[in-house]
């Protein structure tokens, strides 16, 4: 919520809870039901399993995994197919574009010795 300077107002209404749910769960006063915890994942625009876990309702799992699903559920909020394919092919890319790079220090590193 500081990150994106957001009142518990705020995060109320994106989530589509009562403000006085909200309110309690921060303040500890209640534990928060699975439909509470996927309407604060819809306004974080967030993976629904990585709210259940900083909840305590999950447990944790590793850095790569956490990231795994982060990207898997970012692309799956893509409805455009030419906008998914676009997604797809930046990856591709980038995955190029680190590989030349290993290589291009891989040879440089082998002619300074």
């Amino acid at each position: 919520m500081n990150r994106r300077e957001w009142s518990q107002a705020d995060l109320a209404r994106y989530s589509d809870l009562n403000r006085a749910v909200i309110n309690k769960l921060l303040n500890g006063q209640s534990m928060p039901r699975p439909s509470t915890l996927e309407g604060i994942a819809r306004a974080f625009r967030t993976p629904v399993e990585k709210v259940f876990r900083i909840a305590g309702l999950l447990p944790e799992i590793s850095e790569t995994d956490g990231f795994n699903e982060e990207v898997l559920h970012n692309i799956n909020q893509i409805q455009d197919p030419k906008r998914k394919s676009t997604a797809l092919l930046l990856i591709k890319a980038l995955i190029q574009e680190e590989e030349t790079e290993k290589v291009k220090n891989d040879r440089r590193k082998s002619s300074e010795d």
